[in-house]
């Protein structure tokens, strides 16, 4: 787990009160893995959460740019692959491992037409990034439309978190970390 996968993780923890699974890999799916999946006990929310960040402002996605991620993580496409291009990738023979991605949710309890999909990114290019960004997706790998959320970290799931933990004394390093970022910007708007 990454440092920003570790922040969306605490985020779905202690904002949104999930239990979560990080790194699971997807089983039999060719070294595919979910960055986080997090589970609401109240409220019965299954969610796949995949991060995607980047911090410079001209790497950021606009909206069009992230279907190939989403098709690829959440509906199991296969990439295409530049180097390699002699009838034997599974981009070229079709190959989808969205059977596999539903066969992983099973496997840790999850009903795959309850999942709700989430995107994690720095921003979104031209978007409101203040709030969840809410889309339906058509993926053309399954024909079908599905809800996808997008959240910024940087506008958006670091505020939330910041204001969450405060100035608490976490032992998790990268909670203390944001922890000690919060006081010291109390301490400076005082002085």
């Amino acid at each position: 787990m990454n440092a920003a996968e570790h922040i969306v993780d605490a985020y779905f923890r202690l904002c949104r009160g999930c239990f979560t699974l990080t790194d699971k890999k997807v089983t039999k799916g060719n070294n595919r893995q979910f960055d986080i999946l997090a589970y609401h006990l109240v409220q019965k929310t299954q969610f796949h959460i995949e991060v995607g960040v980047t911090h410079r402002e001209n790497w950021c996605p606009t909206l069009e740019s992230l279907s190939e991620g989403f098709e690829k993580k959440f509906f199991g496409a296969s990439p295409k692959r530049k180097d390699k291009a002699d009838g034997t990738t599974d981009f070229e023979k079709g190959k989808s491992y969205f059977p596999q991605i539903q066969d992983t949710y099973k496997e840790v309890g999850f009903y795959p037409e309850s999942v709700k999909r989430i995107w994690v990114c720095w921003i979104v290019k031209d978007q409101d990034n203040t709030k969840p960004i809410s889309i339906n997706f058509h993926s053309r790998y399954q024909n079908s439309e599905f809800p996808i959320e997008i959240l910024s970290l940087r506008d958006f799931v670091l505020p939330e978190l910041e204001n969450t933990i405060g100035t608490a004394n976490y032992d998790d390093e990268v909670l203390r970390t944001l922890g000690f970022m919060k006081q010291r910007e109390l301490q400076i708007a005082v002085a």
